[in-house]
């Protein structure tokens, strides 16, 4: 089973940030999952909402600030208010410090709530920092997918489903994503079973499951035999994964 660290090891350390990557390179995981929006002046910046309220001192839409904007943002965390590394970073930085690591890089594109047409300058500064090797890519908008398995279908995709009251059942999960031709599908879990596990395995499709912080739900996923978790404490992960080697 593969843990990533759910925007970088954000249970302890504040959330998309350098230094939550860091720490998540330092416990020691499988890949690290981000989130990418784009700025004002067209940067790939890494922040989950599109909004910075919630994670940082500042009021507005990412995509009415530019870069040097973005970076004034100090950490909405008290204890880290000061730690450079606590800043907005961008996706270039992120890529400078995994780029010599054994990691995965699960990047989310956040383009669910608004289209940035971020598609083609994702893929151009993949390949500019020689990390194909690294990336996995995921959506909430299956149109972006769509988008980038247009421009370039050499990549792993991942399409992301939550759970809705009358979700349809797991069956229409996996023929959903048949039709869209990708690697895995990343569920919530709250949607997730060992039938959906079984069916998408039975369909060549890998499935993570987002997001798993506390022991019993992570000793369920193992039991599921889940392809991979993302996890706010990936250093609990790897000591529950211990106990069964």
């Amino acid at each position: 089973m593969k843990v990533f660290a759910h925007r970088g090891a954000s249970g302890d350390y504040p959330e998309n940030t350098m230094l939550a990557f860091s720490k998540a390179l330092s416990i020691g995981v499988d890949g690290i999952e981000l989130d990418v929006h784009k700025s004002k002046d067209g940067q790939l910046v890494v922040i989950h909402d599109e909004d910075v309220q919630r994670t940082f001192k500042g009021k507005g839409l990412i995509k009415d600030y530019t870069l040097d904007e973005i970076k004034s943002f100090m950490c909405r965390k008290f204890e880290f208010i000061e730690n450079e590394d606590c800043k907005i970073p961008t996706l270039k930085e992120v890529f400078e410090l995994i780029k010599n690591e054994n990691i995965i890089l699960n990047i989310e594109a956040k383009t669910d709530l608004i289209h940035y047409d971020l598609e083609q300058d994702l893929l151009n500064l993949i390949k500019e920092y020689c990390v194909e090797d690294k990336i996995f890519i995921s959506a909430f908008n299956h149109k972006c997918l769509n988008i980038l398995q247009n421009l370039d279908n050499r990549f792993k995709y991942g399409a992301l489903y939550e759970y809705e009251k009358d979700y349809a059942p797991e069956a229409n999960v996996v023929e959903h994503a048949k039709k869209l031709n990708v690697y895995s599908i990343n569920i919530s879990k709250q949607l997730v079973s060992k039938e959906i596990v079984d069916l998408a395995h039975k369909n060549n499709m890998k499935v993570f499951v987002y997001t798993i912080n506390k022991p019993n739900a992570m000793r369920k996923m193992i039991k599921f035999n889940v392809d991979g978790v993302f996890s706010d404490y990936p250093d609990l992960m790897n000591e529950i994964l211990k106990e069964y080697d």
